[in-house]
């Protein structure tokens, strides 16, 4: 398959600029410096979640910021170097080439992932003794796709653009607007439909919380919340105004938000890509 050539050698060229040493670095020192932060720092405070869930933390913001850098240029950069006529002078469509760029990048990303959280498991088990193996090989694997889901969203941004500046432009409000920016959108909307900023006396509608969760970050907070709380809504059904409690404030939910921020960026970058005179 021609999309499997275009990823390994994506992944080889990672490993030879030492792009994958250093996200490794990033996220081993991160997840385990978390996990020491819980235990010697914060303690056995009161609300805090336990120290494996702890490592959602850190991770909601390295991964996107390191997936946008490690995966923004992919494309964008070939086309503004030329380099990408030479790929696709070989046996490479425009689609094996968006392909590949995907699984090579999440690559670098995924085994970032797994040393940082083999790094934290062992640190984990020095600190407290215990570790509950289930739990952190499931928050292992929603971690990988978090961090598949923004390395999607950096691949679509580099399939759109057709310059580097364009493609950093992209990959830079989307770090914003999910880590900065989002959290207006829900009480923007909401000030607009209600009149008022919501209030803890009384119940806020469902589509709310839908806002919220839409941001991928949230919603890989919410689907942490299913592997250790369960498949319950995230918020009690009495501050929810009208009856009923919708499927989308379930925690099984933010999955659906994480595959659905992977697929239609990808989808909207190979769709303007394909349509692109290269020249």
């Amino acid at each position: 398959m021609s999309w499997l050539v275009v990823a390994r050698k994506d992944f080889e060229d990672a490993v030879r600029s030492r792009m994958l040493w250093v996200i490794t670095a990033v996220f081993l020192l991160f997840s385990v410096g978390a996990v020491y932060v819980r235990k010697a720092i914060l303690g056995d405070a009161p609300g805090l979640p336990d120290a494996t869930q702890f490592l959602t933390s850190p991770a909601s913001l390295i991964i996107p910021l390191t997936a946008l850098v490690v995966a923004y240029l992919a494309i964008a950069g070939e086309r503004e170097s030329g380099s990408i006529k030479i790929l696709l002078g070989l046996p490479h469509t425009r689609a094996d080439v968006v392909l590949g760029k995907l699984v090579g990048r999440t690559l670098v990303v995924t085994v970032g992932i797994f040393v940082a959280f083999a790094g934290a498991a062992i640190t984990l088990l020095a600190l407290f003794g215990e570790l509950a193996v289930v739990d952190f090989l499931l928050l292992t694997l929603l971690t990988v796709l978090f961090g598949l889901t923004y390395v999607g969203i950096a691949i679509g941004a580099s399939s759109f653009a057709a310059t580097r500046s364009r493609a950093m432009a992209l990959a830079v409000g989307a770090f914003f607007l999910f880590q900065v920016l989002w959290n207006l959108v829900p009480l923007g909307v909401y000030y607009l439909v209600e009149g008022g900023l919501p209030t803890g006396a009384s119940a806020t509608p469902a589509w709310y919380y839908l806002l919220q969760v839409l941001n991928p970050n949230n919603a890989y907070s919410q689907a942490a919340d299913l592997v250790f709380s369960g498949a319950g809504p995230i918020v009690p059904a009495e501050a929810l105004a009208g009856s009923s409690v919708p499927f989308y404030v379930q925690n099984w939910f933010g999955l659906v938000v994480l595959v659905g921020w992977l697929v239609v960026p990808v989808l909207l970058g190979y769709w303007r890509f394909e349509r692109a005179d290269l020249g």
